[in-house]
């Protein structure tokens, strides 16, 4: 899996201002509707909404993962944020969220694509040096280089 055809500068944000979980997963679709990755950004956006009214995405450390499988992707893509402030995501360690990764992925790379980003990212998150070094990146070259690291293991 090459890193720079999940991500690029364009779907990096380091400073993003926002209040709700709405305000953030609308940013998403819309970092990558910019970076023509969809077919659809309100199908790709409803997706969100109905995955997260199913089962809230925020993974605990201050970190939530908003993701949709759906034939409104083009082809997969990751975009990583940074708040400027803590929101509330109704994480499973009821913490609030400072960094999201969003994640979309075509309908028709299915589970394979789809399970094998969320596990290799879940993995190391699960890790506090890399959970660390992902929050405390300065810049955008940093986050393409934790994000290599991770995903071309």
């Amino acid at each position: 899996m090459n890193i720079r055809d999940l991500i690029n500068n364009n779907l990096i944000n380091l400073s993003l201002k926002a209040d709700t979980k709405i305000e953030v997963l609308k940013e998403v679709a819309k970092m990558i509707d910019r970076d023509n990755r969809l077919n659809s950004k309100q199908q790709y956006y409803d997706k969100l909404i109905e995955r997260e009214e199913q089962f809230s995405t925020g993974l605990g450390y201050g970190i939530a993962m908003p993701h949709a499988k759906t034939e409104a992707v083009k082809i997969p893509t990751m975009t990583i944020i940074k708040l400027s402030k803590t929101i509330e995501w109704q994480s499973i360690d009821d913490e609030p969220v400072k960094l999201i990764i969003g994640l979309a992925v075509p309908e028709e790379q299915g589970a394979n694509t789809h399970l094998k980003i969320i596990s290799k990212l879940s993995m190391n998150l699960m890790e506090k040096d890399f959970r660390d070094n992902l929050m405390g990146a300065e810049n955008k070259k940093e986050i393409l280089k934790l994000m290599d690291l991770v995903l071309c293991k």
